[in-house]
């Protein structure tokens, strides 16, 4: 059983998510919360496993409380659900060390899936999180043009998810392994988070190789 708390500003967003996972057999919603006191207060007393966070609206759960949550509660593992779409405020999140991230426009069965992956410490994004990382068009942006991923670099990002090494995917591709370095250091600048290392990525490749 996964114990789930809902956190959101919004009470129809709460229990709306609630409805949705209502009928997931291996879900139990143990509780909600509407502010940040109520949050860590019920994390404290439910100790819940997953924690679905919308922290984009006003200053009753902000990307703080993330913070705060992700450094302070180790058995914690926590999901981003929001309305934020754009590169700028989903890196915001990732660079906290966050790394499931779903937006609330995607499927229920995104959101299933996220919340089981979560539960796990893997990670998860939802295909529109993935469309706004990638530079997609489908989500423009006018102020912060949103750079797009090269047909060689999407080549390489499936290599690494493969499990490749450098001088495996240069051979594969006929290429010197400092250009295959070069590649890898572009990918993780344009995607405007701070990843250690392309690889840190390549679960959430393998876990929705449909999706770029």
């Amino acid at each position: 059983m996964i114990n789930i708390l809902i956190a959101d500003n919004q009470t129809l967003t709460r229990e709306g998510t609630k409805a949705v996972l209502a009928e997931i057999l291996d879900i139990k919603i143990v509780g909600n919360a509407g502010s940040s006191i109520e949050l860590e207060q019920m994390i404290i007393k439910l100790k819940p496993q997953v924690v679905i966070i919308d922290p984009n609206y006003n200053h009753r759960i902000t990307i703080q409380d993330v913070k705060h949550i992700h450094k302070s509660f180790d058995f914690i593992h926590i999901l981003i659900l929001s309305n934020r779409q754009n590169r700028k405020g989903v890196s915001e999140v990732l660079n906290l060390g966050v790394r499931n991230y779903v937006f609330k426009e995607c499927s229920r069965e995104e959101l299933v899936h996220a919340i089981y992956t979560t539960s796990k410490g893997e990670q998860f994004f939802c295909k529109n999180t993935f469309e706004v990382l990638f530079g997609s068009k489908l989500l423009p942006e006018k102020e912060d043009a949103i750079p797009v991923l090269s047909t060689r670099e999407i080549e390489i990002v499936h290599l690494v998810a493969e499990g490749l090494t450098n001088r495996e995917i240069a051979e594969r591709l006929f290429l010197s392994i400092h250009t295959v370095k070069s590649h890898r250091k572009n990918i993780i600048k344009k995607l405007g988070f701070t990843f250690k290392n392309i690889s840190d990525f390549a679960s959430v490749i393998r876990a929705n190789n449909n999706l770029i």
